[in-house]
């Protein structure tokens, strides 16, 4: 049976850990520029991004949402009528 003493110290570092890890994946994403965009989906857009990950496999909305991105832009500097007619509503 392990002690309380010998208990706290593991957990102490556990946290100790965790708190490092969390730094670390801190400093990488200030590091790589990242941002967090929050928007609200109503039901069709939501209904529409449902298939999307479907169809792709995505298990990660934001997996997606990169690699969209990066392809309409990929279109827009080969072919600005193609991103029109991608965009259009």
């Amino acid at each position: 049976m392990i002690s309380q003493d010998k208990k706290e110290k593991q957990r102490a570092a556990a946290r100790e850990r965790k708190r490092k890890e969390r730094a670390r994946k801190a400093e990488h994403k200030k590091s790589c520029g990242a941002h967090t965009i929050n928007f609200e989906l109503f039901r069709g857009t939501r209904k529409c991004l449902d298939e999307l990950m479907a169809a792709g496999g995505f298990t990660e909305q934001s997996e997606l949402f990169t690699l969209l991105l990066h392809g309409a832009h990929r279109e827009l500097l080969r072919d600005k009528s193609r991103f029109d007619e991608l965009i259009k509503v």
